[in-house]
């Protein structure tokens, strides 16, 4: 008998979404048993994964944004659970990154033509991350984000206008590998995978499975400066930019005296002046189509 698929829906997708769901479940994964659950507040979609690794169930499916996925992710760490995704979110950057389609339907049907592959994931304090964590500005906005009931990038750019003006860089200083530097920064981002979501490339050369992090510092921001950015990324070429520093490395401290806030794929939590992110190699399971193999 087929085992069973365990999907955990944000509710925020609303009931046509979670109707097209249905609707390509039946279509795609013909005689294959599953459960649909639906998330009643923040942090649901953790305790219902939870769940499910209780429950052993070989496979459960985050049907979300990059949030939800990283809520499923809590409770999947080193299992043999296999995690898929129908991203419904709006920036969708681990997604992106694996090449998941965004297209409900598809991605529902690689549920049953993709395969499993390991990949690394990363440590910000005590929450796990996929795609990337963050302090800093970055920081700050997410925060201010999650005390608003809207989402998506209108509001991320909303967001980012409305704090740039009071916003002040913080001096960091930062061990990477036991090597110690101290800088000025705008914000720092320590990514896993190359996706900051939209599109939007923050580490090209990041890969989701060589054991280590790709720490970008941006130095400063001015509206030239953060128009180049933001053309940088979304070229793919952030590597490229002068007013950005790369460092990677497996265990990264960061310290400041105005670190309060800091980020993991999207979600603020916070902190009292220290961050500490480390990587966990192959510690996740996700299902990616049968052509791709290296992440």
């Amino acid at each position: 008998m087929p085992q069973l698929i365990y999907f955990i829906v944000n509710a925020r997708i609303g009931e046509k979404n979670i109707l097209r769901l249905r609707n390509a479940i039946q279509l795609h994964l013909l005689h294959i048993p599953y459960e649909i659950h639906v998330t009643e507040y923040g942090g649901h979609a953790t305790l219902l994964a939870q769940e499910a690794a209780a429950k052993k169930i070989q496979t459960v499916v985050a049907v979300g944004g990059d949030g939800t996925v990283n809520e499923v992710i809590q409770a999947l760490v080193n299992t043999n659970i296999s995690l898929g995704i129908v991203p419904t979110g709006s920036g969708n950057g681990l997604a992106r990154h694996c090449s998941i389609p965004i297209h409900l339907e598809d991605a529902v049907e690689l549920l049953y033509s993709g395969h499993a592959v390991p990949i690394d994931l990363g440590k910000a304090n005590e929450i796990y991350f996929i795609s990337n964590a963050g302090v800093g500005f970055d920081a700050v906005v997410c925060n201010t984000i999650k005390l608003t009931k809207s989402r998506g990038l209108k509001m991320y750019v909303k967001q980012v206008i409305a704090n740039y003006f009071s916003y002040r860089a913080d001096t960091y200083t930062i061990q990477i590998d036991g090597q110690k530097i101290t800088q000025k920064a705008f914000f720092l981002n320590v990514a896993n995978g190359k996706e900051f979501g939209y599109g939007f490339q923050i580490a090209p050369n990041a890969t989701l499975q060589d054991g280590l992090l790709d720490l970008i510092l941006v130095k400063k921001i001015n509206p030239f400066l953060g128009l180049k950015f933001v053309w940088d990324g979304w070229q793919k070429k952030l590597n490229h930019n002068t007013n950005c520093i790369h460092h990677r490395g497996a265990l990264i401290r960061i310290q400041g005296n105005a670190l309060h806030y800091f980020q993991t794929d999207g979600d603020a939590h916070t902190c009292d002046g220290e961050c500490l992110i480390q990587v966990y190699p192959k510690a996740l399971q996700i299902i990616v189509p049968h052509t791709i193999h290296k992440l």
